[in-house]
């Protein structure tokens, strides 16, 4: 009995075990396992596409924030030139505010309107009769002078300077004439003439200037010297002072 019992146990023991039994079980552990990595799988997927989604946010926001950067500085960068711009543009016009003033100035230098009377002031200088030649060329003449009050606003406005008048004896090298045809009244402009003056010096001096900057400025000199000069037109008659008055 006992023989037969640790037989069984044997047996038992050594037993093959039948096909499908042992089988079922390890592949019923093998599906769960894969189901457990099934399950998992998702979830590593979102995490990774999570991860890569936080990534690109990032990356885009740090881009945009350098673009933003980039821009404040171009916009700073284009301001300061801006500025620049206007700077120099403002100083261009206060440049040629001040050179308008300094050409007005020149301009009423050059040409000015006192009593009834427009009067040039040359820059260059030339002889007499070229200078006679430049004002018919403008329709004037050299000017005459016909009255003390005349008389004390050329020499101011010549202020020292030898400019020619229009009176000259080229005709007859004897009698003074005004070059314009007024009438020159010598007790008249008497006064005019500098202290021994005119000397005609050499014989040669039929010509006279404007020298001192004073009621006796007049001097007579040789026609051929380079002088500055004024030429004179009549308002009323000459219609050369409009838009002047």
């Amino acid at each position: 009995m006992e023989m037969n019992s640790i037989y069984e146990n044997v047996t038992q023991r050594n037993a093959v075990p039948q096909a499908g039994k042992g089988l079922s079980h390890h592949s019923y552990n093998l599906g769960q396992t894969s189901n457990v990595l099934a399950n998992r799988r998702p979830w590593i997927i979102y995490t990774v596409l999570a991860l890569l989604l936080l990534i690109l946010i990032t990356s885009l926001a740090a881009v945009t924030y350098l673009y933003l950067q980039m821009k404040a500085i171009n916009t700073t960068s284009e301001a300061y030139r801006w500025k620049a711009d206007a700077e120099k543009a403002n100083a261009s016009l206060v440049a040629l505010r001040d050179q308008n003033k300094i050409l007005k100035q020149k301009l009423s230098e050059i040409y000015t309107v006192h009593k009834g009377h427009l009067y040039y002031f040359s820059c260059g200088v030339k002889s007499w009769a070229a200078a006679e030649e430049t004002c018919v060329s403008k329709g004037s003449h050299l000017t005459s002078v016909t009255s003390v009050d005349e008389q004390e606003f050329l020499y101011n406005k010549t202020n020292g300077v030898n400019f020619w008048n229009g009176l000259n004896k080229r005709e007859d090298q004897k009698t003074f004439r005004w070059s314009d045809g007024t009438s020159f009244d010598e007790a008249k402009t008497k006064g005019f003439w500098r202290d021994g003056e005119p000397n005609n010096n050499n014989d040669n001096e039929h010509c006279v200037h404007f020298w001192d900057k004073k009621l006796k400025s007049w001097n007579d000199l040789n026609c051929e010297s380079p002088l500055r000069f004024i030429c004179k037109w009549n308002c009323e008659s000459s219609r050369a002072c409009q838009g002047l008055l």
